[in-house]
């Protein structure tokens, strides 16, 4: 029994390291989506606060970036899975280690991240503060997440309410 209980446990462990960060996605979901913007008409979320784990940058991915375009990107090899299809991923770095990331299905969760000047899609931890509101592109809504220095970039999207934001304010 005994002989048989260590590796259940190494690979349990294993398998515990490896894949995106289920809690992570589940705590930035609700914070994004669960009450409501403040008076200057957006949420900051706090990616520090969010966060258990140490880290200095957080890079976002595209669907479908695979191992080569992320390593390409973060400087060093990564060896994890490339990004799946209509997914999104956030990935967390410590110095050259990958230390956390979050995949999270675009249609169940439409966040669409904004880059921020010349550094576009890496956020060092010193500007871990993002901007997030709601705002509809045709019939979806869509939920933005940029750094709050970057807030002007995209401004004019918090003009483009939900038909149904627009009823509820009319009652």
């Amino acid at each position: 029994m005994k002989r048989y209980l260590l590796p259940l446990l190494a690979l349990l462990w294993l398998a515990g390291c490896s894949g995106s960060n289920d809690s992570l996605r589940e705590k930035l979901q609700a914070a994004v989506t669960e009450g409501e913007a403040g008076p200057e008409g957006y949420k900051t979320i706090d990616m520090a606060a969010l966060t258990d784990f140490d880290w200095d940058r957080m890079y976002f991915f595209q669907p479908n970036e695979d191992e080569a375009a992320i390593s390409d990107v973060l400087g060093f090899e990564w060896s994890g899975s490339e990004v799946p299809e209509e997914h999104r991923r956030l990935l967390f770095v410590k110095g050259q280690e990958v230390v956390s990331y979050v995949d999270y299905y675009y249609k169940d969760f439409p966040l669409f991240v904004y880059g921020c000047g010349d550094d576009r899609w890496i956020y060092p931890k010193s500007r871990a503060a993002f901007a997030s509101f709601k705002y509809c592109s045709g019939d979806q809504e869509i939920y933005t997440f940029i750094p709050v220095a970057c807030l002007d970039n995209v401004r004019e999207l918090m003009g483009s309410k939900c038909p149904e934001a627009e009823a509820t304010v009319a009652e």
